[in-house]
């Protein structure tokens, strides 16, 4: 084989190459795109939030006027205060309600390899969009693009050893989980769940565990 035709099939492969990879990421562009971040304004839904504070449940609805459309439904599994409830929806209008579309830029579209293809959907792993190398070196990335609909099913981010951010900090377990989906039948595609839990210690000898986990269910297209 001349080495002119061995340049021309390797030339031809790296041309492959590259188109696979830009390929990749016009397909992630474009299922984000199917995300709506907006569905606020037109959707009413249950909202189920874990953290520090509690375990609240509470409901929104746009149709209501600024400063009601959020309600308590429980917190803690009991019925709200007064107070509490008043508190609730004072702290959620001035946090701006749902979801946050900044959430997905932790994915480098750019990194995106393909893992696995089905009938159904593409599995890519990628490398989460960080600045601190001892995060993305220590972490496995996964995002889900569902093939009916085109749309991002989930991104899910997890440590597979020890991160070490700075002196005497260790994450010793991460895990970052978004999920997407249908509102109902037919409705746009909005975030569904969004799950993040941190263990480590600080300073050597201050143990953290941190759980925050969002749901949101019971959508109702009311309109505006």
């Amino acid at each position: 084989m001349s080495m002119r035709l061995l340049f021309s099939i390797a030339l031809v492969l790296l041309i492959g190459i590259s188109v696979g990879a830009e390929d990749y990421s016009e397909l992630f562009e474009e299922a984000i795109e199917a995300i709506d971040w907006e569905f606020g304004q037109e959707w009413a839904f249950t909202e189920t939030s874990l953290h520090d504070d509690g375990l609240f449940v509470g409901r929104f609805d746009p149709r209501l006027g600024e400063g009601e459309r959020w309600s308590l439904i429980s917190l803690n599994r009991r019925e709200p205060t007064e107070k509490e409830a008043r508190e609730y929806a004072n702290d959620k209008e001035e946090d701006g309600g749902s979801s946050d579309s900044q959430t997905t830029g932790i994915v480098r579209s750019d990194s995106l390899e393909l893992l696995e293809e089905t009938d159904d959907y593409w599995l890519f792993t990628f490398v989460p969009d960080d600045d601190e190398t001892t995060f993305t070196e220590n972490v496995d990335a996964k995002v889900k693009i569902i093939k009916a609909g085109h749309y991002v099913e989930s991104i899910d981010i997890r440590n597979h050893s020890d991160i070490k951010p700075g002196f005497g900090t260790k994450i010793s377990r991460f895990v970052m989980q978004l999920d997407f989906g249908p509102a109902a039948d037919g409705g746009p595609i909005v975030p569904l769940s969004i799950n993040v839990h941190v263990t480590g210690r600080a300073l050597l000898f201050i143990g953290f565990d941190e759980t925050e986990e969002t749901r949101y269910s019971d959508f109702e297209h009311v309109g505006r």
